[in-house]
This record gives C-alpha cells, sequence and structure tokens, in this order.
C-alpha cells in the first residue's frame, strides 16, 4: 500500500514539475537570426567536438552522456553547474557571456522575454539542434569579430582555408587561456588541427 502511494506521488511530482517547465518554455518570446557561418565549418565542428569525446575514457563520455541527460531533468541546474552539452559541446556561461553582444547584433531578439530568463534557458537549448546550431553560429562569429585579422574575412574566405577554419576552432575550445596570443596570430592550435584532421 505504501509503496503503491510512494510511486504515485512520485509519479505525480514528477509529472508537476514537468508541466511547470513546459509552460516556463511557452513563456519565452524570442526571433533567432544565426549569422551566416557556412554550413560545412559548424559540420567541422560539429564532427571534431564528437570524435574528441568519442576518444575519452569510458567513464568521461559516461559522464558526459548524464550531463545531457540531466539538461532535461533541470535545465536550470544544468545551467548553473555550466555543463558542457549538445552536439557543439557548448556551456551556457560561453553564451551568456556574449548574450549582450547578440542582442545588440539582433542575432537574437528578446521580445517578451528578459535576458536572464533566456540565459537560463541556453542549457536547454543545446539538446535542441537548431537551437544548438545557433548556438555555435553565434559563438563563431563572435570569435571571427573578435580576431583583428579574421575580423574582415568573409566567411566563405574562410570556408575555403583548413587553416582558417582550425584558428576559429582554437578560440572555440577557449584558445588554452592565452587569448592575446590567439589574437595576434592565424597560426592554429595543435589540438585543433588534429581534432579537424589537419597534419
Amino acid at each position: 500500500m505504501w509503496i503503491l502511494f510512494g510511486l504515485f506521488l512520485g509519479v505525480s511530482s514528477t509529472l508537476w514539475i514537468m508541466k511547470e517547465r513546459a509552460h516556463w518554455l511557452a513563456s519565452l518570446e524570442f526571433q533567432l537570426n544565426p549569422p551566416p557561418v557556412p554550413d560545412t565549418i559548424l559540420t567541422a565542428i560539429r564532427q571534431a567536438e564528437r570524435k574528441s569525446y568519442a576518444e575519452r575514457s569510458i567513464l568521461r563520455r559516461i559522464t558526459e552522456e548524464a550531463q545531457d541527460v540531466f539538461v532535461f531533468a533541470s535545465p536550470e541546474t544544468a545551467y548553473k553547474m555550466n555543463f558542457s552539452v549538445g552536439r557543439y559541446r557548448i556551456k551556457a556561461r560561453t553564451i551568456e557571456a556574449i548574450l549582450p553582444w547578440a542582442i545588440e547584433q539582433r542575432f537574437v531578439v528578446l521580445e517578451e522575454t528578459s535576458p536572464k530568463s533566456f540565459a537560463h534557458a541556453i542549457a536547454y537549448f543545446s539538446e535542441q539542434p537548431g537551437l544548438n546550431d545557433w548556438q555555435a553560429a553565434t559563438y563563431l562569429e563572435w570569435l571571427r569579430q573578435d580576431h583583428p585579422k579574421m575580423a574582415d574575412m568573409s566567411w566563405p574566405d574562410i570556408a575555403a582555408d583548413p587553416e582558417r577554419v582550425a584558428k576559429l576552432y582554437s578560440g572555440y575550445m577557449g584558445a588554452g587561456g592565452a587569448w592575446d596570443l590567439w589574437r595576434e596570430n592565424m597560426t592554429p592550435g595543435a589540438v585543433a588541427r588534429k581534432r579537424l584532421g589537419l597534419k
């Protein structure tokens, strides 16, 4: 009897939480206008990230998969924990950091939604392919504009040169924390080159 009651209570609580989350997500009003990053670049980075995580230890892969699942259970907690999730393994805080810039550039137009509410949903968005593509494209555009030599290059010119794509990917991975050095030259890092299959 008590076991059945416990199961009923657990299921009811889960359904209530899911209902509240659905209402919260449905209340978000925004429009996405992704920058013109070529699909070839997005595909290359997506595959590089997939390859990188496939080569990691079983424990690390299980941890990453658990993080992806956890986003659905609690996107708020995934946001606070700053998990790397989605097809591009993007951290919510990475996108949140450039959100004011993205709004200014009108890559995202927040209608009745506050930037804070949108930021808190970013981790959940990472599990939606179209929204995850927007996140990756927007971050890559920010990186392009942030690099003195790449800022004047067109996306077709960048896509035509694997070395330039690898340079952007170096920044995508965090530039090893050496952002000043990353901005100084056009030489991609060794890890970025390896993941993209360059010699």
